[in-house]
């Protein structure tokens, strides 16, 4: 690699069940990236299998560096901590570890895994991010359904639309690591336990006021009657239960499947979307119900996150 060129560390977290598509993820990164730039990938993992190990070192070529990282010593101290449900795990806090064990960057990418790139992702990582803690997108999900935007303003307190999706972040290592920010993390994780969004609800709390926005491009949910061409959006996040390899007719499916074909994963994906079962998509649904049932109790509870704070019944390390 030549030494000269800038560098830009690429960080995701994954467990054998998100393999494959971290394969999908990692392709439509590649095969588009600007060779201006060196890439340093680092998979966060635990207990990732050795052939989804070697299969994802496959794209380590020409300008791209892929590194396997495993958090299994590094997270003993909070695991218990962690709160898991649904289809969440204990991969969803290793974004939280990246500035203190990674102090050689100052900057860097941390993206899920349920994403296909349709640009340059150097394009993401050149944004100038100042003095904030993070660079993200608001959240369409809050942004479009009523519950969901009930919730982060009643029970979390934020000023809408500043809520923004952690699932792809421009993260200032630099500034987070001057904060303490996994001390206050798992400061706030033990006093409080939020249950729409989990981390995602950490990070907005902790992050609030101090967010670079980002165009929307940059995180784009396939949300049904969603107006934007395929041609307009740099990145599609296929989360929440929009899954071109669990369902047919996924908005911007197109995108996923032709970076899909081009990987090791494909036919393991064939294969996960065949199986899917009635059984599967009515617990999906019921997924979601529940998830927007949770919301709305919590947005209209006396006891509020942001009543407890500013009543000083919850008190958070500064």
């Amino acid at each position: 690699m030549n030494s000269k060129k800038g560098i830009i560390p690429i960080f995701f977290a994954v467990d054998d069940n998100y393999a494959p598509l971290l394969n999908v993820a990692l392709e439509s990164i590649v095969s588009q990236a600007s060779k201006n730039y060196e890439y340093h990938i680092h998979i966060l993992c635990e207990n990732l299998s050795e052939r989804n190990k070697t299969l994802l070192k496959w794209f380590e070529l020409n300008n791209f560096r892929v590194s396997i990282f495993d958090m299994t010593e590094h997270i003993v101290k909070e695991a218990q901590k962690m709160h898991t449900r649904d289809y969440y795990s204990k991969t969803t806090y290793f974004r939280v570890y990246i500035p203190d064990l990674f102090t050689e960057y100052d900057k860097a990418l941390y993206l899920d895994c349920d994403i296909a790139l349709n640009a340059d992702i150097s394009e993401l990582y050149n944004f100038d991010i100042g003095e904030n803690y993070v660079g993200g997108v608001t959240c369409e999900a809050v942004d479009t359904t009523s519950v969901f935007t009930e919730y982060a303003e009643n029970y979390l307190g934020m000023k809408l639309p500043y809520y923004f999706n952690a699932g792809i972040m421009l993260m200032n290592l630099k500034v987070l690591r001057e904060i303490n920010f996994k001390e206050r993390f798992f400061d706030i994780l033990s006093k409080v336990k939020f249950e729409v969004a989990q981390d995602q609800d950490y990070f907005n709390v902790l992050c609030e006021g101090h967010v670079l926005f980002l165009p929307k491009a940059w995180n784009k949910t396939p949300r049904p009657g969603s107006l934007e061409k395929l041609e307009e959006i740099k990145l599609v996040h296929y989360n929440l239960s929009y899954r071109p390899w669990r369902y047919d007719g996924v908005l911007y499916e197109e995108l996923f499947w032709k970076h899909a074909k081009k990987t090791s994963a494909y036919e393991k994906l064939l294969e996960i979307k065949r199986g899917i079962t009635k059984k599967d998509a009515a617990y999906d649904k019921k997924w979601m119900e529940n998830l927007k049932r949770v919301a709305y109790e919590l947005a209209n509870a006396t006891d509020t996150f942001c009543s407890l704070y500013e009543s000083g019944e919850i008190m958070l390390m500064k």
